[in-house]
């Protein structure tokens, strides 16, 4: 018999290893954060970290995406990159964003010297 929990939002009866209800779509708690790691990852694993999220093929969201780059004259292109960038590479890891906001706030933050003038007399 499988095994059945609650849905966090529409109280359904839902798959114990479900990371959304299938009713109301809604994310479970405990559900793995959206990151790009993981197998199947092609370029730098966007289209596998939506398609994760999503529920769906990881080769319907490429041919997705590649219909929006042909769309949008490569505009979409502005959108992966984003993703990529505010998307961690795997689930215990931080954003490509989140790196550089630290190491940022780590060089704002020490101290510069002030430079050493030697006077002569």
């Amino acid at each position: 018999m499988d095994e059945t929990k609650q849905c966090v939002a529409c109280r359904t009866d839902i798959r114990a290893d479900a990371t959304k209800c299938p009713h109301c779509r809604e994310r479970q708690q405990g559900a793995e954060p959206m990151h790009r790691g993981g197998p199947g990852r092609v370029v730098a694993g966007v289209c596998t970290a939506l398609a994760r999220l999503l529920g769906l093929e990881v080769a319907l969201v490429r041919v997705a995406f590649v219909l929006a780059l042909v769309v949008t004259g490569g505009t979409a292109l502005g959108f992966y990159l984003l993703l990529w960038l505010l998307t961690p590479p795997s689930a215990l890891g931080r954003a490509p964003i989140q790196r550089v906001m630290s190491w940022a706030g780590r060089v704002a933050s020490t101290p510069v010297e002030e430079p050493r003038m030697e006077r002569r007399v």
